[in-house]
């Protein structure tokens, strides 16, 4: 380790040595939906405390651009960072730097160029505004429908329901008439037929398929079934709601399937490892993620963005895909929560491509109206900076940067098989023209045929031009998550094998976990943060390869130790948090990662009362 590391290390220890907090929350969060994104404000504070102004950073996994812009608050820091440095009592120094940004997916490419240099905020709204009451005053009358008074409303959305088929009688019902209980409002798991009163559990029941001709494929297709059930529209100021009659359900769907499509998107999909038969079922091509109107809506404003100056072109773009995936197709959905009286509305899954029995289709233009503001804030937020961000669309396996340019890398990498990036962001992609090429994606994926070992030696050789790029006395942060020993023993192989080493660890709490944070069989919440040197000369990372499960008996009980001693403060007791602790053990020390968080969780409940606190 070198003089100035050691005297940057002393500079860091208190950034280390507690949690930071990671809003997920807030305009530059908000202005673009991404999987796994930490706050920028989070980030830059890193950035500041490790290095001086001018200095150069770099992130080879960009994803949505959260380090640029990160880069680009350090010269224009928000209330937050100042306020919560003062608090952890840390010396940030503000003011301009340089990034580049390395991103394999076309989609965070776009995102991260667009938010790192977005275009003049006022310009952006004007375009925006203007694309939406044309494509309005073309087709907006494809969202009128009736109010609950019998007059002419605009459509805010609308809920679908799924047709289910009774296997004793062949009496067909929707899924809204048989699961849904309106008070208290519930979702019921027992089918009963009204027919002939044969009753199962909802899952088991086979859902109606019905078959149409698909314009774009030029052939008959079969998709489940699915009719409007509820509106929710306004009539001036005024919100309503109704419900549907059957007639009025099949009515309306009538008119929407009949809808002619102008020549538009045939994408098919590759579900990769993502497909479920069960609510996929039929789903092929991307035009089967949308009604028809929807479809046609989106097509018509992409269209728009063509007649746009580049620079507009693309933020415009980029507001139509802030809203397409998450909100545009039939992956919306409703959800239920105590003591409501109504179902509340929510955007798709993050992370995976699921369609439920009540998918919901929104009103498009009337989102992208209210979307347009938070962009416009996140715009103003990082345009007034000076620091340059560099954003490549292309693998971190092989960087175009030259040898120890770099001070700093703060990085976020894939997550093993946790998130399939390149088959959740087709959805967005496909209307770029532009799929993530994946041969290089560092990711564990059965469809893929990449194993931990292919992740490994992926991860080696992004880890291998790090070294080349950063400069003998630079630092490297990581954020890791995994609740999989052989996902972090995978990092750990990878980042030894580039020659460097942790020198110290910490973690970095996510307000708002993901969804697959607090969804997931085995939870894992705070994610470890590590930080790396290079090992230099004659240096080598010891490496402890005789530890058995066993032996991680041990460690798990420094680990209970050390949260004892911190007794007032009840985050540092949690299983998700002491795993995440475990974690940090096992990085400082070399030791290797054999637990998966479920039997670390299971270790501290069985062998508490012999782990006592030392």
């Amino acid at each position: 380790m070198t003089q100035k590391q050691q005297q940057l290390l002393k500079q860091l220890k208190k950034l280390y040595q507690s949690p930071l907090t990671s809003n997920r929350s807030g305009v530059l969060y908000n202005a673009f939906s991404y999987p796994t994104k930490i706050s920028p404000e989070a980030v830059s504070i890193f950035i500041a405390c490790h290095t001086p102004v001018g200095a150069s950073i770099l992130d080879p996994f960009g994803g949505s651009g959260t380090t640029g812009v990160a880069t680009k608050l350090c010269e224009v820091p928000t209330k937050y960072m100042i306020d919560t440095a003062k608090k952890m009592g840390l010396k940030p120094v503000w003011g301009k730097r340089k990034a580049i940004v390395y991103e394999l997916s076309p989609l965070g490419s776009l995102v991260a160029n667009t938010m790192c240099n977005p275009p003049d905020p006022a310009s952006f709204s004007k375009a925006a505004f203007e694309m939406i009451r044309e494509v309005e005053s073309e087709i907006g009358d494809l969202y009128t429908a009736k109010d609950d008074r019998g007059t002419k409303g605009i459509i805010r959305y609308v809920i679908w329901s799924e047709h289910l088929i009774c296997p004793s009688c062949k009496h067909e019902s929707s899924f809204w008439e048989i699961a849904v209980r309106k008070w208290p409002l519930a979702i019921k798991g027992e089918f009963r037929c009204p027919c002939c009163k044969h009753s199962d559990q909802v899952i088991n029941i086979p859902r109606v398929l019905e078959y149409s001709w698909d314009p774009l494929l030029k052939k008959k297709i079969a998709l489940k079934k699915r009719t409007p059930v509820k509106i929710y529209g306004k009539t001036g100021s005024r919100n309503w709601s109704r419900e549907l009659s059957l007639d009025e359900g099949n009515s309306i769907k009538n008119k929407i399937d009949g809808i002619r499509l102008s020549k538009s998107l045939c994408f098919k999909l590759d579900w990769g490892v993502l497909y479920r038969n069960g609510y996929h079922k039929g789903i092929t091509h991307l035009h089967h993620l949308y009604t028809k109107r929807n479809f046609q809506v989106l097509s018509c404003l992409w269209n728009k963005t063509t007649l746009y100056p580049p620079s507009l072109r693309e933020a415009l773009r980029f507001l139509i895909l802030s809203y397409n995936s998450s909100h545009s197709t039939i992956m919306t959905r409703v959800v239920i929560k105590k003591n409501m009286p109504d179902f509340v509305l929510s955007g798709a899954q993050s992370g995976v491509l699921y369609v439920s029995n009540l998918p919901v289709e929104k009103n498009i233009l009337e989102g992208l109206r209210r979307k347009i503001s938070t962009i416009v804030r996140a715009f103003e937020l990082t345009r007034s900076s000076k620091s340059e961000v560099t954003v490549v669309n292309q693998s971190s396996t092989k960087l175009r940067i030259p040898d120890k340019s770099i001070e700093y890398i703060f990085t976020d990498p894939p997550f093993g098989d946790y998130i399939p990036y390149s088959e959740i962001n087709q959805v967005n992609e496909a209307w770029l023209g532009k799929l993530t090429d994946s041969k290089n994606e560092v990711i564990v994926n059965t469809a893929q045929g990449k194993g931990i070992d292919e992740y490994t030696n992926l991860m080696s050789k992004v880890f291998n031009e790090l070294n080349r790029v950063l400069k003998d006395d630079g630092a490297m942060s990581l954020v890791f998550h995994t609740a999989k020993a052989e996902v972090w023993q995978g990092l750990m192989d990878a980042y030894r094998k580039s020659n460097f080493q942790v020198v110290s660890s910490s973690v970095l709490d996510k307000i708002q976990a993901s969804f697959k944070q607090t969804t997931s069989e085995v939870k894992v919440q705070g994610d470890p943060l590590m930080l790396l040197f290079k090992l230099n000369g004659n240096q080598k990372d010891e490496i402890v390869n005789n530890y058995t499960k066993e032996d991680h008996r041990h460690l798990v009980k420094k680990v209970l130790a050390a949260a004892g001693s911190v007794m007032s403060d009840a985050n540092e007791q949690k299983p998700e948090r002491l795993f995440s602790r475990y974690i940090n053990l096992c990085f400082a020390t070399g030791v290797p990662v054999l637990l998966d968080a479920g039997e670390f969780y299971q270790l501290v409940q069985t062998k508490f009362s012999e782990l006592e606190y030392a």
